[in-house]
């Protein structure tokens, strides 16, 4: 995890390498995958009921498929999260802010093509000619005011829009604009200053009057002040001691108590699973903001050499195992949040945690391979399994020289790492195998004369193949 930053959006390629080594390597001790798919069963392999934990909404074409809640909204009276409850939703803010500045841009408020200088006046002078469509796809070259040390001392206290451009707005840019992909807290924070000047009133309140109450999304709104947004209590924890769980604000680690007004737009938007789902199906659908604009929106964007990158406007545009997402994640001190649609299967997931520490991800994408059939399905015949057992069994050579020995005990499969813990193997069809609480698996293959087995990430795809000694 980044260290002494308050809002957290990985480059995809980083998201991708955290979040599924985990999903793969992870361990759990729930029960095997069975035929019918059990949603609570994935939430509690990965979740402790008596922890921080995690709600999850699934959504296809139209119906609701799944909403469930794990862990504890406060651990000092142990009150229980519920699926209604209000979630801090980090960087997920910015595909609200994307919608406004195309809102406005379709009302003839201001162009994409607009600089920032023609509405922010008092500005650094290189950031004045950065036109507002590169500010929406990370390709202006702005940098991020993350962990600056001028920043961290006062991010703990209540500060203007204006104060908070003046505090942020110092340091060069980092590219040429247009050069490549640059993910800037900053600049969704001066696009949130863009819609109050063009649109004449503050962000929250147009936010509020444009996109929450049209919708009826009653339990969303911008938090302007403070940390909290609600009930639900926002917790951080350590490598050292995981299990150990504290106040985000309470970090010894980091500068961890932020408030909210230091990442307004580009981060302080606080929602619920359904308000998320209204304003999902709003912008598919074009009753929001225009079916022209939100296309723009799940286009990536493409750099001067005309090379595309893997985000639109406030959009991250990524397959997941093959299929067209778009999506963005979110995370603030006390909480994570992840949101992502599958526009071909018309599949509306989201998830949300009440501690930093922990990526909402890894459940949510078992739960998406399970309801989309992204995975071989568990093999349930005995005969079957111990015919599959006699070709996977032996020694592996993984690409880092480690070796994995993989045995059949008892009529169940167990791989070990030299000093590591014994791991049940779960068979799959289409010689394939996983370890529980993932959607994850390897695959039995020959290459030149050699049994490998191969690691398949739902992200990722195809890894790099242990060979059987």
């Amino acid at each position: 995890m980044v260290s002494n930053i308050f809002i957290i959006q990985w480059s995809v390629s980083a998201v991708i390498k955290k979040l599924f080594v985990s999903l793969y390597f992870g361990v759990c001790a729930c029960s095997a995958t069975t035929q019918k798919i059990d949603f609570d069963e994935i939430l509690q392999c990965h979740n402790n009921a008596k922890a921080p934990g995690m709600v999850v909404r699934l959504e296809q074409s139209g119906k609701q498929i799944y909403s469930g809640a794990i862990g504890v909204a406060n651990i000092e009276t142990m009150k229980a999260l519920h699926v209604d409850d209000i979630f801090q939703i980090g960087s997920v803010t910015k595909t609200f802010t994307a919608a406004a500045i195309l809102k406005l841009s379709e009302k003839n408020k201001l162009s994409l093509q607009d600089t920032l200088g023609k509405f922010i006046t008092d500005l650094n002078s290189e950031y004045k000619y950065l036109t507002i469509d590169s500010v929406l796809s990370h390709t202006s070259g702005l940098p991020d005011y993350l962990g600056a040390p001028a920043v961290s001392k006062v991010y703990d206290k209540y500060a203007s829009i204006d104060q908070v451009i003046q505090s942020i707005s110092k340091q060069p840019l980092n590219s040429k604009p247009g050069k490549k992909y640059s993910y800037s807290n900053l600049g969704y924070v001066l696009l949130g200053k863009i819609i109050e000047v063009s649109s004449g009133v503050p962000y929250d309140q147009f936010m509020l009057n444009t996109f929450f109450k049209p919708l009826n999304m009653a339990n969303t709104f911008v938090i302007t002040t403070g940390t909290s947004a609600g009930e639900v209590n926002g917790y951080t924890s350590s490598r050292n001691e995981p299990q150990k769980y504290l106040p985000a604000a309470e970090s010894t680690q980091r500068q961890w108590n932020v408030d909210r007004s230091w990442i307004y737009s580009a981060g302080a938007i606080a929602s619920t699973l359904a308000d998320m789902s209204l304003w999902q199906n709003a912008l598919k659908s074009g009753n929001i903001i225009s079916k022209e604009s939100y296309k723009l929106m799940t286009t990536s964007a493409k750099l001067n050499n005309n090379v595309s990158i893997n985000y639109g406007y406030g959009l991250d545009i990524y397959p997941i195992s093959g299929l067209d997402s778009v999506s963005h994640q979110g995370q603030v001190p006390g909480f994570f949040a992840w949101h992502v649609y599958f526009p071909n299967e018309d599949l509306t997931a989201t998830a949300f945690t009440n501690i930093d520490s922990k990526h909402p991800g890894p459940a949510l994408l078992d739960m998406i391979a399970l309801q989309l059939n992204l995975s071989p399905k568990p093999v349930l015949d005995r005969e079957k399994i111990k015919h599959m057992a006699t070709r996977l069994v032996g020694s592996y050579r993984s690409p880092d020289a480690k070796i994995l020995n993989i045995v059949f005990e008892g009529d169940t499969l167990y791989s070990q790492y030299k000093g590591e813990n014994k791991r049940k193997i779960i068979a799959r069809e289409n010689n394939s195998y996983s370890y529980q609480c993932t959607e994850n698996y390897f695959q039995l293959r020959e290459n030149n004369g050699k049994n490998e087995i191969v690691p398949v990430y739902l992200y990722q795809g195809e890894q790099e193949a242990l060979i059987k000694l």
